[in-house]
């Protein structure tokens, strides 16, 4: 008897590419500091409603955005074009006041457009 042989896989469709692992990690690094920054600020009740609630929204969006990409969700495509627009833009308004923050946010937006234009038909087949 011979012993069954297991069919080779090929490992491109169960992996994440680099580019868009890269533009996911940058989305669940900024979750991570939005929930610790939120947390801090749910300390004082003056900054509850005005810093702590937004930030720890942008953490569950950032999240919600990651495993949404990960699971392949079309809808969370147009979200992320919208979220990477959305750092472009915050990106370009802080620029005049701290340079690098600026840039960093234009940077992750920009990223993010290109990775979700490149990757978008993979994301979702």
């Amino acid at each position: 008897m011979s012993a069954p042989t297991a069919t080779p896989r090929s490992a491109g469709f169960h992996t994440v590419p680099l580019p868009l692992a890269l533009h996911l990690a940058s989305y669940t690094v900024i979750g991570l500091f939005c929930m610790f920054a939120g947390g801090l600020n749910l300390i004082d009740p003056g900054h509850i409603l005005r810093l702590g609630a937004p930030l720890l929204a942008l953490t569950g969006f950032s999240w919600g955005y990651v495993f949404g990409i990960l699971m392949g969700r079309k809808e969370v495509v147009v979200l992320g074009f919208l979220a990477s627009l959305g750092y472009v833009a915050v990106g370009a308004w802080k620029y005049g006041s701290d340079h690098w923050l600026g840039l960093l946010l234009a940077a992750i937006g920009a990223y993010g457009l290109v990775v979700l234009v490149l990757y978008r038909k993979r994301i979702v087949a």
